[in-house]
């Protein structure tokens, strides 16, 4: 215990002035950060799909999402047993904290809180890594250097950290509740065991261990790992071919890496193992469901990636620039491992399309790795440029350091709206969700226990599975082996459509087969993905579904959720194809701008384009003519939308939200005993559109 105190404190005696100020930078550099994420704090729709696995797993029903259907729709094993662990030992000692049906559903849960706390405090460990790495990558120091040297070491070292601290990506991701800063935190920990350990000449099994627990947060894990070693057998090689040595592979694969592939590849196929005798398969089923290799994705990709190098590498600057230190022979191990391990995952993003999530978070692991290559190539640059010029040189490049920093918080406050507006937007929809899950979940608790329990199909299921508890067909396949290894996509559905979801891989005909009780799209009536225009344009869909609304007091507004109705026709109706779908999306928007806007020049618009919608699918008259007549009535027009929403009603009795503003107008013409009249119809399709209303 002496010895350890001791050695504690000569490292403490061992601190420099410049050490304590780049430590006090550093610790200031994180409070800036986290002043930024605590503003931003939300939770990613995305992570309610974990929580409902901790969920399930810790109340016995097995890791699944559906009770009794083993899918594997995580791709964050050791993210959802942290949460697992953290949920049994608080309901231990605290009471259970699910809510009830009268419960607050928009205050936070405590695995939610659990959830964001771990995301925000592995960002935290991601700031530290990149600190520490820097200061690997750049050298020790000795105590008689000239303080201003060492101060300036200290700016090489804290100027990715700031760039990292200002960062979108890791700001917006870093307190979404999800696995994101846990997998970059094993990345940096790993690449720094490897630059730290490469000589050692034992296998580093704490590498290894590392590179394991990564490949269990997320599968792109094993990609980490065999990067790290494919560099460390071809680094070896080719260094035997530049010293003039014979050059064999054998000797580069040598018995140390063997054992590190051996002890990281057993335990690997112990969990493949459990994969494939639990779920049936050796991969994720988000993999089936979502990778696509087709020229398609790759320009995706591409262009997911421009937008990237656009807004954090400096248009690309930060990824060409270092190639100037392949010159210094000194460093070429980390440094050409650093920027082949960055360049490899850009190519491997690429090829798999991206991301459909917002602000790159696919990007995050490398982009603390550029931004460390990339301070050190300025300094690297500077001295080729002033080679017999030091002070010259060195005062150069710290101005060039805090412009670099300088630019970063720049490119914060240029980005920052785009974050603001996406987390708005995800925040809106989890609210929905979770209005939409406590609606369905009151629901369910009318159903006998005799009954078949409510069904709903959706493409956001995360919040809504979640707090609703009901079986959920995910309509996209992430959750639903069908889906994800049958797609079946149909014909006219392509990228002219202007929604906002494109995957591909999806099957409206076996969803619809399910006879789901409800259907739920995120942007309310209209269809915002491939997969649910599918939906919208089927049959089945068209005939056996309508549109019920009710009234949420916390969203102070009607929602639709498409309700299966009692009586089932069959193909009473001729099919209209999927021309029309476009513009029944473009009169919603344009609908949509008019409310926001209060520009009544889209009218004009929203007309023409419901016209369209008649004109190519006749079935569809219902409700074109109440989109009209919502326009008319928004825009004081009356007796217009009298007109149209009386036709909407002639058309379709079950056109609730027709009959709703039919009442309005009625209401607003003076009509009291005709807007009254119309109560019965509405409650009769959309019964919680009045909560507080008892019909006698």
């Amino acid at each position: 215990m002496k010895m350890n105190f001791e050695t504690v404190f000569n490292r403490y005696k061992r601190l420099t002035f410049a050490d304590f100020l780049g430590l006090s930078v550093l610790f200031f550099l994180i409070f800036i950060f986290l002043s930024h994420s605590l503003r931003v704090k939300f939770i990613q729709d995305d992570a309610y799909t974990s929580f409902r696995y901790a969920k399930n797993f810790t109340e016995g029903n097995g890791l699944v999402f559906n009770e009794g259907e083993k899918v594997e729709g995580y791709t964050n094993f050791l993210w959802v047993m942290l949460l697992s662990g953290e949920k049994v030992i608080h309901d231990k000692i605290f009471l259970n904290d699910n809510l009830d049906a009268s419960g607050d559903i928009l205050s936070f849960t405590h695995i939610e809180k659990t959830a964001q706390l771990f995301s925000l405090f592995f960002s935290v460990v991601i700031l530290i890594l990149t600190y520490s790495l820097g200061r690997m990558l750049n050298g020790s120091r000795g105590r008689d250097e000239k303080l201003y040297r060492q101060i300036i070491n200290e700016i090489v070292h804290l100027t990715p950290v700031a760039l990292m601290a200002y960062s979108i990506p890791l700001i917006y991701w870093g307190v979404s509740a999800m696995e994101t800063s846990l997998f970059v935190s094993f990345t940096l920990l790993s690449v720094i065991r490897y630059l730290k350990n490469y000589q050692a000449g034992k296998p580093d099994y704490i590498l290894v261990f590392i590179s394991f627990l990564n490949s269990l947060v997320r599968p792109e894990g094993l990609l980490v790992f065999a990067l790290i070693i494919f560099h460390k057998i071809s680094f070896d090689y080719f260094s035997s071919i530049k010293e003039n040595r014979p050059a064999r592979i054998r000797e580069a694969f040598d018995k140390t890496t063997r054992l590190e592939i051996m002890w990281y590849s057993i335990p690997l196929l112990i969990y493949i193992g459990f994969r494939i005798i639990y779920y049936g398969y050796p991969l994720p089923n988000t993999f089936y469901a979502k990778t696509e290799f087709s020229p398609e994705f790759i320009i995706r990709g591409i262009n997911y990636f421009l937008e990237f190098a656009q807004g954090y590498l400096f248009y690309g600057a930060a990824l060409i620039l270092p190639v100037v230190l392949f010159k210094d022979k000194k460093n070429i191990r980390s440094v050409s491992f650093l920027l082949c391990f960055s360049v490899s995952w850009i190519i491997m993003i690429i090829l798999i399309g991206g991301d459909v999530l917002p602000l790159y978070r696919f990007f995050l692991p490398v982009l603390p790795l550029i931004y460390l290559v990339f301070v050190k190539s300025i300094f690297g640059t500077v001295n080729y440029l002033l080679p017999n010029k030091k002070i010259l040189a060195l005062s150069t490049f710290a101005v060039l350091l805090a412009s670099i920093a300088g630019l970063g918080v720049i490119n914060y406050t240029i980005q920052k709206p785009g974050m603001i507006e996406k987390r708005s937007y995800e925040s809106g929809l989890v609210k929905k969700m979770k209005v939409y899950a406590a609606w369905v979940k009151n629901k369910n608790l009318n159903v006998h226990k005799d009954e078949k329990a409510v069904t709903v199909a959706m493409s956001t299921i995360g919040a809504f599975s979640y707090f609703s508890g009901a079986h959920v067909i995910d309509i996209v396949g992430l959750t639903d082996s069908y889906i994800a290894h049958h797609p079946r996509e149909t014909e006219g559905i392509g990228e002219e459509l202007p929604v906002l979801w494109k995957e591909r891989r999806y099957n409206a005909e076996y969803v619809l087969s399910q006879k789901p009780d409800y259907i739920i799209f995120p942007a309310g009536a209209k269809p915002s993905a491939f997969a649910e225009c599918a939906l919208f344009v089927h049959d089945d869909f068209r005939e056996n579904y309508y549109t019920q609304i009710f009234y949420s007091d916390e969203m102070r507004q009607f929602l639709p959720i498409f309700t299966r109705k009692e009586k089932i026709r069959n193909n009473e109706n001729q099919d209209c194809g999927i021309k029309y779908l476009k513009y029944y999306i473009m009169a919603n928007n344009s609908f949509v701008k008019m409310l926001e806007r209060g520009d009544r020049t889209l009218l004009k618009q929203i007309v023409e384009e419901c016209d369209r919608v008649i004109q190519l699918c006749p079935q569809k008259t219902s409700e074109a003519n109440a989109l009209k007549g919502m326009a008319f009535y928004h825009s004081n027009n009356f007796l217009i939308a009298q007109d149209y929403l009386l036709k909407a009603i002639k058309n379709d009795e079950t056109n609730s939200i027709a009959a709703y503003y039919l009442m309005k107008v009625y209401d607003m013409l003076g009509k009291k005993n005709e807007a009254l009249s119309l109560i019965p119809a509405i409650v009769r399709y959309s019964p919680d559109v009045f909560p507080n209303l008892v019909i006698e």
